[in-house]
């Protein structure tokens, strides 16, 4: 006898977050910075996964999607230039990042703006104030104190729902859609 069941009973649901993405360029000098001041056992970003993320979403479901791709439509929010000038590490969750001195307003207001527009779709904000950075390698077990870099200037001029899936190689990241920032 056989049963009609559902091949899954769980609604699907994809890992979104909202990012900034560097070019090739940048992606690659942070890659080699990264690289030359860790230890083996750590793990280098890829170049082509080194992001600047700027709302994690979870796994979410198709409508609460849609109202994210409707929120990020409504951003506001003009180009602006970021400089990243500085890497750091963070000893509790083994990350070492690069980032900018001071981040730009525009960036923060990008990020308010998202926050405040997908509030209506159940999307919680964090509770941390926002850290802007692009994380560079992961396990690191020591670093030291933030140092400075060669001044690597961003001109932003986009943003990007992404989907990330894990597979036994690594992370892999979708560009769901872009937004051009006005």
């Amino acid at each position: 006898m056989a049963l009609d069941l559902p091949l899954s009973s769980k609604p699907e649901t994809q890992r979104l977050f909202f990012a900034l993405w560097p070019g090739s360029t940048i992606s690659r000098k942070l890659h080699e910075a990264a690289c030359e001041l860790l230890p083996a056992a750590s793990r280098c970003v890829v170049p082509e996964n080194i992001h600047l993320t700027l709302a994690f979403l979870g796994s979410r479901k198709a409508d609460f999607k849609k109202c994210a791709e409707q929120a990020a439509g409504a951003i506001r929010t003009g180009r602006f230039t970021m400089t990243l000038e500085e890497i750091g590490h963070w000893k509790k969750s083994g990350i070492l990042w690069a980032g900018p001195m001071q981040p730009p307003g525009a960036l923060l207001e990008l990020v308010r703006e998202l926050n405040a527009g997908l509030a209506p779709c159940g999307y919680e904000a964090e509770m941390r104030p926002y850290a802007a950075h692009l994380t560079l390698a992961r396990d690191v077990r020591k670093f030291g104190e933030k140092r400075s870099i060669e001044p690597l200037v961003w001109q932003v001029r986009e943003f990007f729902l992404v989907q990330s899936m894990t597979h036994r190689e690594g992370v892999r990241y979708e560009i769901l859609r872009q937004w051009e920032l006005r």
